[in-house]
C-alpha cells in the first residue's frame, strides 16, 4: 500500500488494529501461542503487568513471551477475557497527513479465570484496562496481511473478586 492516508486507509487501519486487539484475548483463551506470535505481538515487545503483580515491565521477544505463557496459562482449567470499548488513537486523514506507523489503544478488559484445584474457590474475576502501543509492519502489509502488531502491552487492574489462589500460578507473569 502507498503512503497516502485517505479515509479508506484510515478505516482499514482502524479495523486491523481492532482485530489485532481482539486476537490478543482470543488467542490467550484458546491457548494459541502460535497465534500470539503470528497475529498479535510485534517481534520485540514490552509486557507490563506491574499493576497486578508488581515488579518491572519485561522487554522480550514475541516468541519468548508466548513460550513463557504456556505453563502459566495451562494451570487454568479455563479462561475468558472480554475486551470492549476500544479507543483507537489514529489521526484523522486530513489533506497532507501522513499515514501513521504506530498508534495507541486503550480498552476495557475483564478476565475470568477458573482453576478447580484452587483453595478458597475456583474462580477469579478481574477488570481494568489494556493500554497498548501498536506498530505497523510494512513487510506484513506487502504480503496482504494485517500489518498492526502490539509492541507494548500494559494491563492496568481496577478491581478483582474471587479466590486469590486461582492466580498464584501466574504471579510471575510479566517479569
Amino acid at each position: 500500500m502507498s503512503a497516502s492516508y485517505d479515509i479508506q486507509t484510515y478505516l482499514l487501519d482502524r479495523a486491523n488494529v481492532h482485530d489485532t486487539v481482539i486476537r490478543l484475548t482470543l488467542n490467550l483463551d484458546l491457548k494459541s501461542y502460535e497465534g500470539l506470535v503470528r497475529d498479535v505481538y510485534a517481534p520485540q515487545v514490552v509486557i507490563d503487568y506491574t499493576s497486578m503483580f508488581g515488579g518491572q515491565p519485561l522487554e522480550t521477544t514475541n516468541e519468548e513471551w508466548a513460550r513463557s505463557l504456556e505453563p502459566m496459562m495451562s494451570a487454568f482449567d479455563g479462561t475468558q477475557h472480554v475486551v470492549e470499548g476500544l479507543l483507537i488513537e489514529l489521526p484523522q486523514p486530513v489533506e497532507g497527513a501522513r499515514r501513521p506507523d504506530k498508534c495507541k489503544v486503550t480498552a476495557n478488559v475483564n478476565g475470568h479465570m477458573c482453576r478447580k484445584a484452587a483453595r478458597g474457590g475456583h474462580m477469579m474475576h478481574n477488570g481494568g484496562r489494556y493500554v497498548l502501543d501498536l506498530v505497523r509492519l510494512p513487510e506484513l502489509e506487502q504480503k496482504g496481511e494485517n500489518p498492526w502488531r502490539i509492541s507494548r502491552h500494559a494491563t492496568v487492574l481496577s478491581w478483582e473478586d474471587g479466590s486469590p489462589d486461582v492466580m498464584n500460578s501466574v504471579s510471575s507473569i510479566g517479569h
